[in-house]
C-alpha cells in the first residue's frame, strides 16, 4: 500500500510541475492544457493522500488484502475476465461497423476501447462479488 502511494504522490508531483510550466511557457491562443494537467494532479494528490489516511486507519483493510485467494476469488476473476472479453468484442464490432459510415480517429477510437472495458471490468466485478 505503502508503493502505491508514493506512486500517486509522484505521479501527482510530476502532473502539476508539468502543467505549470505548460502554463508559463506556453504562447499559443489556444486552450491551454496546463490548468487540466494541473487540476488533475491536485485531485490525484487529494485522492491519494485521503485514501493512505483511511486504510492507514482501517485495519479490517489489511486483513482483507493479506488472505489467501479462496475458490470464489478465482471463479470471480474468471467470470468478470469471460464477460470482459465478450464486452470487448462486442465494442470492437461496433466500432468496425460504424467506421464504414463514419470517420472515427484511431486515438478516439482506442479511448472509447478503454473506457468501456474499464466500465465494464468495474461493473461485471461488482455484479458478480454481490452475486457470488
Amino acid at each position: 500500500m505503502k508503493k502505491l502511494f508514493i506512486q500517486r504522490i509522484l505521479l501527482s508531483i510530476l502532473l502539476m510541475v508539468l502543467g505549470f510550466i505548460q502554463i508559463n511557457l506556453d504562447t499559443s491562443e489556444g486552450f491551454n492544457f496546463g490548468y487540466v494537467m494541473l487540476f488533475i494532479g491536485g485531485i490525484i494528490l487529494l485522492i491519494s493522500i485521503i485514501s493512505y489516511l483511511k486504510s492507514r486507519n482501517n485495519k479490517i483493510l489489511e486483513k482483507k488484502m493479506s488472505k489467501e485467494y479462496d475458490e470464489r476469488d478465482i471463479l470471480i476473476d474468471g467470470k468478470v475476465s469471460r464477460f470482459s472479453m465478450r464486452f470487448l468484442m462486442y465494442v470492437i464490432i461496433i466500432i468496425m461497423f460504424l467506421t464504414n459510415f463514419v470517420v472515427i480517429p484511431t486515438n478516439t477510437a482506442l479511448l472509447i476501447v478503454l473506457i468501456s472495458l474499464i466500465i465494464s471490468e468495474f461493473g461485471s466485478r461488482k455484479y458478480y462479488n454481490h452475486v457470488l
